[in-house]
């Protein structure tokens, strides 16, 4: 089974409903002007996606670092091994010992749902679908129902303005707010996740990440957090201001060890100046004493040759 056009006219929630009640296997590839995504598809489950080009944190290598799961460096060597032995890059991180399968299967997951919840807010682009055998590796793969995602799919069309509306942008940086909060006042288990992770500077992607949950689901927390006031977007203003007041920090800091210093720097010429003075002094008095001398002396020999 083929299937191609416009999501104009057949949207992403009925391609994959088809294709997950004929449990069909294949490849869905789909063009917009965010990116080239490829769905597989193997027996009517969605078990990879991946998106070209990737923006920033997109990757499942940003995914870990933001995570901490595994760290840069070793990101970085597992990055370079997998393209030098054409490995997949999951496998290699295993294979080295960076992370467990288990813990490297749910960052697979959460990375694979949001790209296909981005999907869900692509209203215009161009769709194949290619019927043929899926290859993956179960240690490293979740399979998703295409029901379970087409679920999401409505649910995230359904709240994402008003999610959007209230977070301002994808871009924000939350913080939480002053004052001191009661049990009437009690969060939920995934909105106290989140709470505990604002701290002013992370954006969203770290958040969601270090709190293994989806973005959409992040945004979601944020959004009741700010709602219930227990958080609020950092303005650029404010961003500008805490910049300007570190900056003013550091340049304080560095006046002040550069004043000690410069003291310390001047103290030590006063002290080798003194000592040259007392020196030199010192050896002035002893040449004068010396020239004294021998005044002395000549008078004396004149003295003794005229009398």
């Amino acid at each position: 089974m083929g299937l191609k056009g416009s999501l104009r006219d057949f949207g992403l929630s009925e391609i994959l409903q088809l294709i997950g009640l004929q449990r069909r296997s294949g490849k869905l590839e789909i063009v917009s002007d965010q990116g080239k995504y490829q769905i597989l598809i193997a027996a009517g489950k969605v078990v990879r996606a991946e998106k070209k080009p990737e923006a920033k944190g997109e990757s499942l290598s940003d995914y870990l670092a933001y995570a901490g799961a595994v760290p840069a460096s070793q990101i970085q060597m597992a990055e370079q091994k997998s393209k030098s032995e054409l490995k997949p890059l999951e496998a290699v991180l295993v294979g080295l010992g960076f992370i467990s399968p288990l813990d490297l299967k749910s960052y697979v997951f959460i990375r694979t749902q949001d790209l296909i919840y981005q999907l869900f807010l692509v209203k215009d682009g161009e769709y194949e679908f290619e019927a043929e055998p899926v290859n993956y590796h179960p240690d490293y793969v979740v399979e998703i129902d295409t029901e379970q995602v087409l679920m999401d799919g409505y649910r995230i069309k359904d709240e994402w303005k008003t999610i959007l509306t209230e977070i301002g942008s994808l871009e924000a940086v939350f913080r939480k707010r002053p004052g001191e909060f009661g049990v009437l006042e009690k969060l939920e288990q995934q909105e106290a996740r989140v709470y505990e992770l604002i701290d002013g500077k992370s954006g969203i992607p770290e958040i969601a990440a270090r709190a293994q949950i989806t973005r959409f689901d992040a945004c979601k927390a944020l959004a009741e957090l700010k709602r219930k006031g227990r958080a609020e977007t950092v303005s650029r203003g404010d961003s500008k201001t805490e910049t300007r007041e570190s900056r003013s920090r550091v340049i304080a800091q560095t006046g002040f060890w550069v004043l000690i210093l410069v003291l310390a720097v001047l103290m030590a010429n006063g002290v080798r100046i003194y000592l040259y003075s007392g020196t030199a002094a010192g050896a002035k008095s002893a040449y004068a004493q010396s020239w004294q001398d021998e005044r002395i002396r000549q008078a004396l020999e004149i003295y003794r040759l005229e009398k």
